[in-house]
This record gives C-alpha cells, sequence and structure tokens, in this order.
C-alpha cells in the first residue's frame, strides 16, 4: 500500500466536514461492504462528520441515506469512490461536483479519475485495502464496519479460493475477525437463499450453451427473470452456475436491463480482462465485466474469448 496515498487519504477525511462515498453500479458485496465498512470506520474515528453513502443499494440497508445531499454541500464534500474502475460506472451523477475525488480500488487501473487514487491491482478485494489501510492508521473498527468489510472480502475472494488470494488476504480477515465479525452470520445473510433464487439458478443453466473450444455462456432477459421475482443480484447468479465445471473454461453471461446488455466474465486460466477492454469494460484477470451493443454483437465477443484458450 501506498504510504503517503494512505496517510492523504486520512488527512483528507479528518480535513472536510462532509464526506460522500460513492461505488459503481450494480454494486456487489464488495462495493457495498466498501462503501459502508469505510463510512462505519469514519463515524467510529472521526467525530462530527456528515457522511453519505449514495447510489443503489444490494439490499434495504438504510444507514448513511443521501437524501439531504445538496448541491451546496456537494461543493464542500470530498468524494471517496470505492471498487470502481473507471468513472463511467460510478453510481453518482454529480461526482464531478465535489470538491475533491479519492478513488480506492482493486482494479486495473483504466482511468485516474481521481484527484487522488490508491489502487493496489494485487488485492483480491477493495475492502482488503480498506481493512489495512484501517489498521495502518490504528483505527477502532466496530462489529459492524468489520462485518460490511468482511462481506466485501469473503465474496469477492470465492470464500478464499480464487487465485487471487494472498497473505495480506489473510490478514485482512484476521483483523476483521478480531473486530469481532459473526461468521454465522455472515453466512446466513450471505448465502442463504429464498427457494426462488435456486429454482431461477436452475431454469439459467438450462439455458446454458457450450461451444467447442469451452466457452460456456447463458445469455437471459426481461421475460426470463421477471417471472421470478427478482433483485438484479439475484439475478446475476446465473454466472456462478457455470462454475467448477472442467468443460467450461470461460463463462459469462449476457443480462438485458433496461435495454442495455451487461455482461460478466469469468475464467479459471485465462485473462478475460483483455476482452472486456474491447467490449466497454475491465476489471480483474479472471473477472470482469463488459457491455455489447446488441445480441448481435455476440458472436465477436465469442470469438475474441475463444482465441485466448490455447
Amino acid at each position: 500500500m501506498n504510504k503517503l496515498l494512505a496517510k492523504k487519504l486520512h488527512y483528507l477525511i479528518k480535513k472536510y466536514q462532509t464526506i460522500i462515498i460513492a461505488k459503481h453500479v450494480f454494486p456487489d458485496w464488495d462495493a457495498q461492504g466498501s462503501a459502508l465498512g469505510l463510512a462505519n470506520l469514519i463515524q467510529d474515528n472521526y467525530k462530527g462528520k456528515t457522511i453519505y453513502v449514495v447510489g443503489e443499494r444490494i439490499d434495504d440497508d438504510s444507514s448513511f441515506p443521501p437524501d439531504q445531499l445538496t448541491l451546496e454541500a456537494l461543493g464542500k464534500a470530498l468524494l471517496i469512490v470505492v471498487d470502481t474502475a473507471n468513472a463511467e460506472r460510478i453510481d453518482f451523477e454529480n461526482f464531478a461536483g465535489c470538491q475533491e475525488i479519492f478513488k480506492i480500488d482493486h482494479h486495473l487501473v483504466v482511468d485516474d479519475y481521481g484527484n487522488y487514487n490508491l489502487v493496489d491491482d494485487t488485492a483480491i478485494a477493495c475492502t482488503q485495502i480498506i481493512t489495512l489501510w484501517a489498521e495502518k492508521m490504528k483505527l477502532k473498527i466496530s462489529p459492524l464496519a468489520a462485518k460490511n468489510l468482511y462481506k466485501g472480502l469473503v465474496t469477492d475472494s470465492g470464500r478464499f479460493l480464487f487465485s487471487g488470494v494472498n497473505s495480506q488476504t489473510f490478514q485482512a480477515a484476521s483483523i476483521l475477525m478480531e473486530n469481532g465479525v459473526d461468521l454465522h452470520q455472515v453466512q446466513n445473510e450471505l448465502y442463504l437463499q429464498d427457494l426462488k433464487v435456486k429454482q431461477w439458478q436452475n431454469y439459467a443453466f438450462n439455458k446454458l450453451v457450450l461451444t467447442p473450444k469451452g466457452v460456456g455462456y447463458i445469455v437471459v432477459g426481461p421475460s426470463d427473470y421477471q417471472p421470478f421475482n427478482l433483485e438484479y443480484d439475484q439475478v446475476k447468479n446465473a454466472l456462478y452456475t457455470m462454475s467448477g465445471i472442467k468443460e467450461i473454461k470461460i463463462w459469462f453471461t449476457v443480462i438485458e436491463v433496461d435495454q442495455e446488455f451487461k455482461v460478466s466474465l469469468r475464467s479459471r486460466d485465462y485473462e478475460v480482462n483483455q476482452v472486456a477492454r474491447k467490449f466497454n469494460g475491465g476489471g480483474h484477470k479472471l473477472a470482469s465485466g463488459a457491455k455489447v451493443k446488441n445480441l448481435a454483437e455476440l458472436p465477436q465477443l465469442i470469438k475474441a474469448l475463444e482465441a485466448l484458450i490455447v
């Protein structure tokens, strides 16, 4: 971790009265856990701050509401953006109106949109960076902050099984456990599913197409998922039905949402981020997001992914 940037973040939080925390659109738990966990840390260690967490939430969490955020407050605020590689994915339309922007991220750098950019692409999760930063700054980590941060760590690491997991990942996990994470509670909140979600996963898996070279994909639209009455993060679970299958070397979903075609790419061995960058996206080497304009682009995407397989 860059020591100067770590200290700069500490200094800026102390300096500003109003702090806004943003994350990427359609957040996962690393985005939400980073945003809420950081907000908890600021609330507990930097007294008297006004904190807003903007953008969509995965669940009905109502902490740090953005509803009283005025344009006047915006112009005097520090904006901290977490887990977001490029500016166009920030889930906050007015981000450019903030006084200063501090980016905290773990994706490969595609856009240095912040005035300050604390990026570590060797970290498996953005919450790993925030946890180690809090430890370095000797901050109090409450059980609530620890829970939010741990949720991001455990999900983005694939329960500590993904190849990007390193010693610092376990160091961060140890810090959070020492500060009160209830593993049973986290397990229930993250992985207990409603019956309709499992039914959706079964339905989605039956739409799997597997190419001869080992690219598996599922394409779904509103007519597929709306009858199940799901949130978007539940619809995205279709992606994980293809993991852990020997014959599938690269897998992806295309989900039509609000007339956009959102692509999630995964692989055990091949650097799919190379392809994601060609299709309006980016991310980690083995886990990236992208977009296609329409389904007519699908053959081009498949061809580019198959070219990675040796």
